[in-house]
């Protein structure tokens, strides 16, 4: 291989983990692509939340919404304290909680087409930052340690929320979170859907509302 060759193979290489790191340190997932026209604000509930709004979006220029599956991003590995069955009812309540709260908002669609807002939704996690630990190994839902030892550890999640229109694909807005769920008990003890309901709920509830008064 050329010396030039090589330099360029560095070069990329060494851009692609500054980019990583930089992600990684803003808390975003790469999921959005580009984060560039965020700007941090309030939700109705009092969160932070960085978001983006095409000026396009107005209300009267969508007349349904359509809401593909919530994902992960990137899928996980399960573990001990984060299991396979865990991951799936968290996904499974924020999709429904989704649809059931918009659907008594607005019209929901079950296919693109004109008049139609597309909303993508995403349990994230940040890119990993440890030496040798692949996307795939990274949960979207983290555990953060507490500052007091000995009250266990704090349930921390993201979620990231991409609209776009259904038919050309322009984005009409996005939107990313972090927060953090109920304190468990140990630093062992399993996660489960009840210690981040409450968070979940919060977020279904002002993002559906804050959707809606932008398709009405």
């Amino acid at each position: 291989m050329k010396v030039k060759q090589i330099i360029g193979c560095l070069a990329l290489t060494i851009g692609a983990l500054l980019s990583a790191a930089s992600l990684a340190e803003e808390g975003q997932s790469g999921f959005l692509g580009d984060y560039s026209a965020l700007t941090k604000t309030t939700d109705a509930a009092g969160d932070t939340v960085m978001r983006y709004v095409n000026p396009n979006l107005k209300p009267g220029a969508y007349q349904q919404v359509m809401i593909d599956p919530t994902q992960y991003y990137p899928v996980p590995a399960p573990t001990k304290q984060v299991s396979a069955d865990t991951l799936e009812e968290i996904r499974n309540y924020v999709d429904r909680g989704l649809r059931e709260k918009l659907g008594t908002k607005v019209t929901l669609a079950s296919q693109p087409g004109p008049g139609v807002l597309r909303i993508r939704p995403a349990i994230t996690a940040v890119v990993p930052q440890t030496p040798g630990l692949k996307p795939y190994q990274v949960l979207p839902i983290a555990f953060v340690v507490t500052a007091a030892k000995g009250r266990g550890k704090e349930a921390a999640i993201n979620m990231e929320v991409e609209a776009v229109d259904s038919v050309t694909g322009e984005r009409m807005g996005a939107s990313m979170r972090r927060g953090v769920g109920a304190k468990l008990a140990n630093d062992k003890a399993p996660l489960t859907l009840r210690d981040v309901q409450p968070l979940l709920d919060r977020w279904i509830d002002t993002g559906a509302s804050f959707i809606a008064s932008q398709v009405k």
